[in-house]
């Protein structure tokens, strides 16, 4: 028996009408988490009903943009305020469920068959065993710390839903409109801070807030993904724009950005890719001798010009424990800069080594307690980060060679791929593998991967370039990746939706 239409509009109506009380009289009291999540839970049905895409796909692509475009001011938005629920979080939640639900429904595993796989399968499972034994002796702060292998979950999450190309295309234009956007709004954030954290906030706190490190990393990565667009066919002014993301990341006077778009930079011109490389080195060029002419003729030494701070930054790079003397007006700190992090470096590599170098210290652990004894005596509690500015050292510090192992493997077959992808031509596919590559570049002198801003994009791109590859079987795929002396393996085919 159906319901007429007049009792169907009638029915629909009154349950719209008490749901309608109901938020009002929460919203009165100040209840807002029910609230909120019924209005997001009615915004993500009305998205999934008037367009093709999976409700997953697009919180995933929503989320790395907002990363993208908001860094730690977007990273730091809660629909509660008594609650840790951070966008990542929420994007985890509602992916992983979906995926989980349609996987049984189809009877397969979330997974493909491929090295990159089941190395992090292994990583997740071994992170994992170790936070059962840790929750009991540090609490949330295990839990905080276990985020580092918890956001692997966004590679499964993006290879799944690039498997479907519609989806995969949605994810790659979210990375590009990303790094485009973030290129003058962070201009606009160096020359307007006041309004971007004091005006531009939410519940108080700024909707846009770049961490330094970051906005150099995502710009370096946007060069990359505009240059290899325009390469593939595209249009003269992705070229353009290509060179300006790249200046932009030597303007925010971070050396792991500007290290990582150099070792990817290398890694395209050792695989035939050389036009990038070329383009950026005549570029580079230019700029330098329109300042030293500026200089000239203003009669003003090169010391004074942004030139010699790209100058210190890369001789910086070579001078690990801080013995050279810089005297940029932005670089004269970097000697101290790298001495902090050789001295936290050795503490946690000595503590490991003599505690425990088989599975680590544990999640909870807190890595900075020698390091503050020896650096920074007086600090007190006003130090309060955790991870000591290498990704390599956290997960040695965490999980031993247990967990450090797969790290490495993942590093292998990364850098592999990264070739390979070059060598078969210009594509998106080059692109995604370059992004991972520059931010995991910078997850070795920075606090990248250990937080949502830096690990969303990363695993995001590294699962949406990875979707595209069609392995046989694990027995056959893995000695191939994980052997250098292995024949090469055919360039792998373009897979099915």
């Amino acid at each position: 028996m159906t319901l007429a239409p007049a009792w169907r509009t009638r029915l629909f109506a009154t349950g719209a009408a008490l749901v309608a009380v109901w938020m009002g009289v929460a919203i009165a009291n100040q209840e807002f988490v029910l609230p909120v999540l019924f209005a997001l839970g009615l915004v993500g049905l009305a998205l999934a009903w008037l367009q093709p895409l999976p409700l997953p796909t697009l919180v995933l692509g929503g989320v790395a943009c907002g990363y993208l475009i908001g860094n730690r001011g977007f990273a730091q938005i809660s629909p509660v305020s008594f609650f840790p629920l951070f966008p990542a979080e929420i994007a985890l939640v509602i992916g992983v469920t979906f995926l989980l639900v349609q996987s049984a429904l189809r009877r397969e595993l979330p997974l493909q068959r491929d090295a990159l796989n089941l190395i992090l399968l292994v990583w997740l499972v071994i992170g994992t065993g170790r936070l059962f034994q840790d929750v009991r002796s540090y609490g949330f702060a295990a839990l905080r710390d276990f985020a580092l292998v918890y956001y692997v979950g966004f590679f499964f999450l993006a290879q799944h839903a690039a498997r479907d190309p519609a989806g995969r295309r949605f994810l790659h234009h979210c990375l590009l409109v990303g790094c485009a956007v973030l290129l003058p709004l962070h201009a606009l954030y160096q020359v307007y801070p006041d309004f971007f954290l004091g005006t531009l906030t939410f519940r108080g706190a700024p909707l846009i807030f770049y961490k330094g490190d970051l906005a150099g990393t995502f710009l370096a990565a946007g060069s990359v993904l505009f240059f290899l667009r325009f390469e593939s066919g595209g249009s003269r002014w992705q070229a353009a724009l290509s060179l300006a993301l790249a200046a932009g990341a030597l303007a925010t006077n971070n050396r792991a950005s500007m290290l990582g778009l150099a070792v990817v930079t290398i890694l395209l011109f050792v695989a035939g890719r050389r036009r990038y490389a070329v383009t950026l080195g005549a570029a580079g060029l230019g700029a330098a001798l329109v300042l030293i002419l500026a200089a000239n003729l203003s009669n003003s030494r090169w010391e004074k010009t942004p030139l010699y701070g790209v100058y210190e930054r890369a001789l910086s790079v070579f001078d690990p424990f801080g013995q050279r003397t810089y005297s940029g007006e932005d670089t004269y700190y970097k000697g101290d800069n790298n001495l902090f992090r050789a001295v936290w470096w050795r503490a946690v590599y000595d503590d490991t080594m003599a505690e425990n170098p088989w599975v680590g210290l544990g999640w909870g652990r807190d890595l900075a307690d020698r390091f503050l004894r020896e650096y920074y005596p007086n600090a007190g509690d006003e130090f309060s980060t955790r991870s000591p500015h290498n990704v390599l050292l956290t997960i040695f510090g965490r999980l031993g060679l247990a967990g450090l192992l797969p790290f490495l493997l993942l590093i292998v077959v990364l850098v592999r791929r990264t070739v390979r992808a070059a060598r078969a031509g210009p594509s998106d596919d080059t692109a995604l593998w370059c992004v991972a590559g520059i931010i995991l570049v910078s997850a070795c002198f920075g606090v990248v991967l250990e937080g949502p801003m830096g690990a969303v994009i990363f695993w995001t791109a590294l699962g949406t370039a990875n979707a595209r590859l069609t392995e046989p079987a694990l027995a056959v795929i893995l000695p191939a990746d994980l052997h250098p002396a292995a024949p090469e393996p055919a360039l792998a085919s373009r897979s099915a939706p």
